[in-house]
């Protein structure tokens, strides 16, 4: 099943397509909180893709072996580069509705040649196809930017919208890219207002201009990243019945 949401903030060129960088990989992991006593029913969230390398590619697979985060590897990116958008799967198996609360982008990379990979990819991150988004196919524009954008802001995204029922399922498309639009988020920075002021760089409700991000420099070749997005659930049975917002913003 597939939810609508809106995104938020929290607190607040080569010529020619040489191979750069041994590549950047993703990693998305799960984490749930509770802002209440849980005096029945358990909080538990899988999260699974087809293009996991880490096991985690079915839905049987990551409720039996309990998958908590996916690795979506992408190889020898060029210059100018969109890498092929990743379905991951966020599956709420326990016993409560639970509201997709925070996402947090963290990484690590190989050395400065990652460094500067990091430093001049974007990261799309969409959801929902056929949501009537602003994004390819309908999709949601959940966040898209630089990747350093995400890196700075915590958290990095805050959602708020409709609960996640227990045996419901929830869909993002990720993908990086640089030199070029992405295929899926297109020039836009979010679908949620504050998202995206916070990350065009401008205080809410102002939001600047899109940016479309230049090709990789040579000293990004070799380097590799791996990037880490978090997602928080929320215990939501306060809010019943089922299916109702438990907040908007």
């Amino acid at each position: 099943m597939k939810l609508n949401k809106i995104a938020m903030t929290g607190v607040l060129s080569l010529a020619g397509l040489g191979l750069i960088g041994a590549g950047a990989h993703a990693v998305m992991t799960t984490s749930t909180n509770s802002s209440q006593e849980i005096t029945a029913g358990t909080l538990s969230v899988v999260t699974w893709s087809a293009d996991a390398t880490n096991g985690c590619t079915t839905e049987a697979i990551a409720i039996a072996d309990g998958c908590t985060s996916v690795t979506l590897p992408v190889e020898a990116v060029a210059s100018v580069f969109d890498t092929p958008a990743s379905a991951v799967y966020i599956d709420n198996t326990g016993a409560l509705p639970v509201t997709e609360s925070a996402m947090q982008l963290t990484d690590t990379t190989n050395g400065q040649a990652g460094d500067y990979l990091q430093d001049q990819m974007n990261v799309c991150i969409a959801s929902d196809p056929g949501s009537g988004g602003s994004g390819a196919g309908g999709l949601t524009v959940v966040a898209n930017g630089p990747l350093t954008t995400g890196l700075g802001l915590s958290p990095s995204v805050v959602e708020v919208g409709p609960q996640l029922a227990t045996g419901q399922t929830d869909e993002y498309q990720l993908d990086f890219y640089a030199g070029e639009n992405s295929t899926n988020c297109f020039a836009k920075w979010s679908d949620g207002g504050h998202t995206a002021s916070a990350w065009s760089g401008a205080p809410y409700p102002v939001i600047y201009p899109w940016v479309m991000p230049p090709s990789l420099t040579n000293a990004a070749e070799g380097g590799a990243v791996d990037v880490t997005l978090t997602l928080t659930e929320t215990d939501s049975s306060a809010c019943q019945p089922e299916g109702t917002v438990c907040s908007t913003y």
